[in-house]
């Protein structure tokens, strides 16, 4: 019998489709799907389906303003469902992973409606990222760094120089973790550097600390410049002498 009403109203009145939506979430969060009825009358009637990959399976109704949830349906839902009273939206309590899937809202009135949801929910891993710069890196005139950090779900792991991204990387492989190097000159570390591990709903990101992670001493700067100007004098006075040595060897001439 619901099935033949839903064919009668069907064929009688038309039909439009929404385009799909995509909603990314953290695992935790109440998410709310909205249905875009701003207020429920009695002859409206909406009906939420959910599928993993086809959106076939009734989880929830209301109809003549009285809602029914049938969370039964799906075990994954099971205590997770509500609906809005007022417009008939969705609300899922405490989502997890296992909530991620299509989601439909058929909105039945004098015309039928879709709203359609691809709901993705990351999990709430801190994604902990760290700068290492090996020992042997170290110079007056090049540091490098590696930038690491935990895999998940489209996490990306980038540098960036102020607001400029350098290099990225993103691995479809979670058992492994992210790393990105960066070679850069001291000559820079005026400039701001920071490495980012993202995913759609959340990202860390770690600046990098040019005494911490390139100059170990505080003095090395000083060093580095100063080694700098010896070079330089002693260029400065080696040419000198060659310039004094010709003058001279032209006089005698």
């Amino acid at each position: 019998m619901f099935t033949s009403v839903l064919l009668i109203l069907f064929g009688v009145f038309g039909v439009e489709t929404d385009v799909m939506k995509n909603v990314f979430v953290t695992e935790g969060e109440d998410v709310t799907l909205h249905t875009g009825v701003s207020v429920m009358k009695d002859d409206v009637q909406i009906l939420w389906m959910f599928g993993r990959k086809n959106p076939d399976t009734l989880i929830a109704e209301i109809y003549k303003m009285k809602i029914h949830i049938f969370d039964r349906h799906v075990s994954v839902m099971k205590g997770k469902l509500q609906m809005d009273s007022q417009t008939g939206s969705l609300i899922i309590r405490n989502i997890t992973r296992v909530h991620s899937g299509l989601y439909k809202a058929q909105v039945i009135n004098t015309t039928t409606k879709y709203r359609r949801f691809n709901l993705t929910v990351y999990d709430c891993q801190k994604y902990t990222a760290s700068c290492v710069a090996p020992d042997e890196s170290l110079s007056c005139e090049v540091c490098a760094v590696m930038c690491s950090a935990d895999n998940g779900a489209d996490v990306s792991l980038s540098w960036f120089k102020n607001n400029e991204r350098l290099t990225q990387n993103r691995s479809q492989d979670l058992n492994i973790s992210l790393s990105l190097s960066l070679s850069l000159e001291i000559q820079e570390r005026n400039n701001t550097y920071y490495c980012v591990a993202a995913n759609p709903v959340n990202n860390l990101t770690t600046q990098l600390n040019f005494q911490e992670h390139c100059l170990q001493h505080t003095d090395l700067v000083h060093s580095c410049d100063f080694t700098e100007a010896v070079i330089r004098l002693v260029i400065s006075a080696l040419v000198g002498v060659a310039t004094v040595a010709i003058l001279v060897y032209d006089f005698r001439s």
